[in-house]
């Protein structure tokens, strides 16, 4: 693959990546809230709706500092950022997998190239929803990312969350395309 055609390659898996974790995006600090109707059934320890609620506040949580850190190599090879990927995680065609051989890639172009020169911006999690769980326990997931670098903006996404063994994972929109 010659330098331009490597270039582009690294934009377009950059750019499908950012549209499955970022959807960049700007707001209000709404927190991390997160709210069910109706809850996920068991697959906690107790199955109730104050355990989703504490797994659903600690999933904003990790996957929003995850999300912030992605602009640094920390934040790149962070094997923890990761565990919000469910196993079967499929977007737009990008598996797990593919997921973390693209951020592995950045880490390494971060370093051969420049420290400071991530594709991903830097982004903050806020107003997290989570609704609509099923029997299958495949919730929605709504968010609002802020990117506030040289203007503020803000998209509002959503995805689809899976909700097994007391944790909610990224589930996406599990297409090939």
């Amino acid at each position: 693959m010659n330098s331009s055609q490597g270039q582009r390659f690294r934009f377009l898996l950059a750019s499908s990546l950012l549209a499955v974790l970022t959807a960049c995006g700007g707001g209000s600090d709404g927190g991390g809230q997160a709210f069910f109707f109706p809850p996920p059934s068991g697959g906690g320890a107790g199955g109730g709706s104050n355990d989703t609620t504490q797994q659903a506040a600690a999933f904003a949580t990790d996957y929003g500092s995850g999300l912030a850190a992605l602009n640094s190599y920390g934040g790149l090879t962070n094997s923890a950022f990761l565990n919000n990927f469910d196993d079967t995680f499929l977007d737009a065609g990008y598996s797990k997998p593919q997921v973390r051989d693209a951020l592995a890639q950045e880490a390494a172009a971060l370093l051969l190239f420049s420290t400071e020169l991530s594709s991903f911006p830097s982004v903050k999690l806020s107003a997290v929803t989570i609704t609509g769980c099923n029997a299958a326990n495949v919730c929605t997931l709504t968010a609002t990312l802020t990117n506030s670098d040289v203007d503020t903006t803000a998209v509002t996404f959503t995805t689809q969350l899976s909700y097994v063994g007391g944790k909610f994972r990224l589930l996406g929109d599990q297409k090939q395309a």
